[in-house]
């Protein structure tokens, strides 16, 4: 079941692009919502997993797995909008390739990302990384973003006059932008502890034998 729900937020995930991309401003309120939909299907998913014991590795990698696809189209799709820059997704991309690429290697040696076997070691590891409090932090971060890029581009239409008046748009665009840089500092940030925990993996004993 809790697979099944991963799977539906791909799913709403192409949803929630298509109504942005063709569904004018009435899309984009629809779109926020769902948006917060699939945000919290994330959460539901975990729920679900604890309850019914439907925790596994598989489940867990298809979680972060959906997870990227999310996080990674969203940035993508508000690229192509010329909204934000081409670096923010290259940036993302290039840290979620990196840190997903030595994951996949500490779990064929049996760790995993979260967890009793976690990768992460050492303890701003643990705080940076594995703690809920920053990974809480990161996703409302990442919400935040994403929430206001949505209302950001719904800006743009003739309807938002009647709505927003030039006060508050010059604070949603300042909002938004401060959002996406704070995300986008968090993700790098998070990113360093994977590297330096698993140095020491990587170029240990251990790794170097033969399975």
């Amino acid at each position: 079941m809790a697979n099944l729900i991963t799977f539906c937020r791909m799913a709403l995930l192409f949803a929630i692009l298509l109504i942005l991309n063709f569904g004018g401003f009435a899309g984009h309120i629809v779109g926020f919502f769902l948006t917060i939909l699939i945000i919290a299907l994330d959460w539901i998913d975990g729920v679900v997993a604890r309850l019914l014991k439907e925790t596994s590795e598989f489940s867990g990698v298809f979680d972060i797995v959906v997870d990227r696809i999310v996080e990674n189209s969203i940035w993508i799709y508000f690229t192509s909008k010329g909204i934000i820059s081409f670096w923010v997704p290259v940036i993302v991309l290039t840290r979620g390739f990196l840190i997903d690429g030595i994951r996949s290697v500490a779990l064929s040696k049996g760790m995993t990302a979260f967890g009793e076997k976690t990768l992460q070691k050492s303890t701003i590891g643990k705080v940076l990384v594995n703690s809920h409090m920053s990974r809480g932090l990161y996703g409302m971060s990442k919400v935040l973003s994403f929430l206001s890029l949505i209302v950001l581009q719904a800006l743009s239409f003739p309807e938002a006059e009647s709505f927003i008046s030039s006060l508050w748009r010059s604070k949603i665009v300042f909002l938004t932008y401060t959002l996406v840089y704070i995300t986008v500092a968090f993700c790098i940030l998070r990113g360093i502890p994977v590297f330096f925990d698993s140095w020491k993996f990587l170029s240990s004993r251990r790794f170097s034998q033969e399975p």
